[in-house]
C-alpha cells in the first residue's frame, strides 16, 4: 500500500511541473503582448525614443519573438533615419515571419541609400520570389534603380526589361527609371581640366564653361582690372617699381585662383547634379516599397 501511494505522488509531481511550466510560460507571453501592444501604441504616436528604450529592455525573449522584436527595432530605427542600424534588425527577420519581404525590401534599401549599393544588391538577390510575382517585379526595380547609382547602364537595361506596367504600386516609378537613365545618358559632364585651361586662355571662361555665366563674367572683369592696373604701374615705373611688382603679383594669384577656381565649379556641378540625381532614383525607389507594404 505505502509503495502504491508513493507511485502516485511521484505521478502527480512529475505531471504537475510540464502544466506549471506551461502556465509560467503562456504568463510571460501575455505579459509580452502586452509591453508590445504599449510599443505599438507609443511607436503610433511617433514616440520613438520610448518605443526603443522599451525594446531594447525586452532583450531575449526567445526564437518566438525574435522576428517581432528585430522588425520593430528595425522599424523604429528607420524611422529615426538611423539606416545601417535599422537595416541590420531588419535584416535578421527570419523567411518564416509574414513581415519578411518587408524586412528584407526597407532593409536592402536602408543599405542603397547609405551608399552600400553592393551589400543591398546581395540582399535583393537573396529574397525568394515567385515568377511573375509583384515581388520579382519589385525586386527588379529596386536591382534597376541600384545599376543606375552605380551608373550602369548594362545592368539597368537588364532589370528594366520587366518593366511592363503589370503592377499600379510602381507604374509611375517604372516610368521614372527610364526618364532617370535618359537624363544620366545624354547629361554632359563637364571636365575640370578643359574648365582650368579654358580660365588660362581667358580668364572666367573656364566657370562659364561649368555654367557659372555671372561668376565667369565677375571673374573676368576682376583680373582684366587687376591686369590694366599692373600695366599702368609698369608704365610708369617700369619692371622694377614696387608697385608694379606687388600689383603684378596679386594679378598672378587672382589669375591662378581663377583657373583652380572654375576646376572646383566643374567638380562642384557635377558633384550637385549626381546627387540631384541620386535623391530622384532612391525616392522611385522608395515609393513603391511604401506603396506595396504600408
Amino acid at each position: 500500500m505505502k509503495y502504491c501511494i508513493a507511485l502516485i505522488v511521484l505521478l502527480l509531481v512529475f505531471s504537475f511541473f510540464p502544466v506549471q511550466a506551461a502556465l509560467r510560460l503562456d504568463g510571460q507571453d501575455q505579459e509580452l503582448r502586452t509591453e508590445l501592444d504599449f510599443i505599438l501604441h507609443l511607436i503610433t504616436r511617433e514616440d520613438y525614443d520610448a518605443s526603443l528604450y522599451l525594446l531594447e529592455r525586452i532583450g531575449d525573449a526567445g526564437r518566438d519573438w525574435s522576428d517581432s522584436l528585430n522588425f520593430l527595432s528595425g522599424w523604429v530605427m528607420y524611422r529615426q533615419k538611423n539606416l545601417e542600424l535599422s537595416a541590420n534588425k531588419l535584416l535578421k527577420v527570419g523567411k518564416e515571419s509574414p513581415v519578411f519581404y518587408k524586412s528584407h525590401f526597407f532593409g536592402a534599401y536602408n543599405l542603397a541609400h547609405i551608399g552600400q549599393h553592393q551589400e543591398a544588391q546581395k540582399v535583393l538577390y537573396n529574397i525568394p520570389v515567385a515568377s511573375g510575382s509583384m515581388h520579382e517585379a519589385l525586386r527588379c526595380l529596386q536591382l534597376s534603380g541600384l545599376a543606375l547609382l552605380q551608373n550602369d547602364l548594362d545592368e539597368y537595361f537588364k532589370y528594366s526589361m520587366s518593366f511592363v506596367g503589370e503592377h499600379h504600386v510602381m507604374v509611375e516609378q517604372e516610368r521614372n527609371m527610364e526618364s532617370h537613365r535618359r537624363r544620366l545618358e545624354e547629361a554632359r559632364t563637364p571636365s575640370p581640366l578643359v574648365a582650368g585651361m579654358l580660365s588660362a586662355a581667358v580668364p572666367g571662361l573656364g566657370r562659364i564653361y561649368a555654367g557659372k555665366t555671372s561668376e565667369g563674367i565677375i571673374s573676368f572683369l576682376y583680373v582684366a582690372a587687376l591686369g590694366f592696373t599692373s600695366y599702368d604701374f609698369y608704365r610708369g615705373g617700369g619692371a622694377k617699381s614696387p608697385m608694379f611688382i606687388i600689383s603684378a603679383g596679386v594679378t598672378g594669384l587672382f589669375y591662378a585662383g581663377n583657373i583652380a577656381g572654375s576646376a572646383v565649379a566643374v567638380r562642384r556641378k557635377n558633384q550637385e547634379f549626381r546627387y540631384e540625381m541620386e535623391q530622384r532614383i532612391l525616392f522611385d525607389m522608395h515609393i513603391p516599397l511604401r506603396n506595396a507594404f504600408n
